[in-house]
Formats: C-alpha cells, structure tokens, sequence
C-alpha cells in the first residue's frame, strides 16, 4: 500500500461504506493494489483515515464483485483478472446488446443519430494513450445506441454491466494506441451508418467484435 492511495474526503456527503467502496475498488481497477495484495481491515482503515465499520462493509461488496476473495486467516486478497472473467462479461454483454439493439434499430429520430456521429467525432480526438477516456465515450456511445430499445429492464441490465467493477477492470487491459483507437471508431461508424439504413443484422455483426476482448486485450494470452 504506497502513496497512490488517499484518505476519504470528509466533504462527501455520501455514506461512507459507499465512499470506501468506491476507493477501493477504483484502487484495485487502477493497480494500486495489484492482484494478490491483502486487504486487511484495519491498514486499509488507517490508509483511508476511516474507521473498521465501513471497510467491513466495503471489502464485502468488494468481495461480492469478484474484486476479491476472503481467505480464512489472510483476510481479502485481490484476484487477478483472467481470461475466463473477460470472455464471461463480453457473452453476457454481446447477447443483451445484441437483443437491445435490435429493438432500438428504427427508432431514433434525426437528433439521436447526429449525437451518435458527434460521439464518434469526438472519441477520435481523444488522447489513443487513455484507456479510461476511450472506454467511458465508448460505453456513452453504445448507452445511445440502444437508447431508444422500448424495455427499461433492458437498458437499465445492461448500464449496470458497462458499470460494473469487473467491467471496468478490464478497460485497463485493453490495447491503447492509434491502432485501437481507429478499430473502435470504424466499428461505430459502421453501427451508425447501419442505423441509418435500418440493418440490424449489420448492427449485430459488428457489435459482436466491437470491443471483442480476444482482439483488445492485452498481456499474456491475449
């Protein structure tokens, strides 16, 4: 546990179970404690100058997750992101997108579509180097794609997964560079101008290697 990590702000007027979790599992998808680091309660109360009551609550969460194990007489330690995790939310993401965009396709009116193309303008003058500013227009892109999809169950099922801890964790591992960068914009401008034409079977296809994590992922076994 090193200077990366910082206590929580006392201004917030979250709960501070909310705050903690949030920390840490900002701190575990970042690296700053890489897979195997034990979380044990009362260092991590100290780093964060919080008490054991929400570190409790939050390494459980956490552990809920699957940020991390609890192993009788080590305490929380961080698991590593395998490939398996990555294939496991890319197939779970894929089917209900697929199925969402299905039933947005036909539905946007002339405003929607300019603000997926203004997205896709935008996602390329980002900096290729920053793995989280791709992923969070990326994830805004693909949120207004199934905007108009008539289930809220739906869209709300799948908000939650871009959201999602593991999710997240994994854009850390995705390829950066030019390269990447362009890939993801030819595969959205390829989903708007299937839109445009009404072809959700186009939409589909490529949503089915757009962001693929056999493709963007990096490190050993990519």
């Amino acid at each position: 546990m090193d200077s990366h990590h910082s206590v929580i702000k006392k201004h917030d007027p979250r709960p501070l179970a909310i705050q903690v979790h949030e920390r840490i599992s900002s701190d575990i998808i970042d690296g700053n404690f890489p897979p195997g680091s034990s979380l044990v309660q009362e260092q991590v109360a100290a780093l964060y100058g919080v008490s054991r009551t929400p570190v409790r609550d939050a390494l459980t969460q956490v552990a809920q997750e699957g940020l991390a194990t609890l192993v009788p007489g080590q305490g929380y330690v961080v698991n590593d992101l395998t490939d398996k995790d990555v294939r496991d939310v890319y197939e779970v993401r894929y089917t209900l997108e697929a199925l969402a965009a299905r039933q947005a396709c036909g539905k946007h009116s002339p405003a929607q579509l300019i603000r997926l193309r203004a997205m896709i303008d935008e996602f390329e003058t980002l900096d290729p180097s920053d793995a989280q500013a791709l992923f969070l227009m990326g994830s805004q892109f693909h949120a207004a794609l199934i905007e108009p999809c008539p289930n809220d169950y739906l869209r709300s099922t799948l908000a939650a997964m871009w959201a999602h801890p593991i999710q997240r964790r994994i854009t850390m591992t995705y390829r950066q560079g030019p390269h990447h960068q362009a890939k993801l914009a030819d595969d959205h401008r390829r989903i708007l101008e299937a839109l445009k034409t009404n072809d959700p079977e186009t939409i589909v296809e490529v949503l089915r290697y757009c962001h693929d994590p056999a493709d963007e992922r990096s490190g050993p076994g990519a």
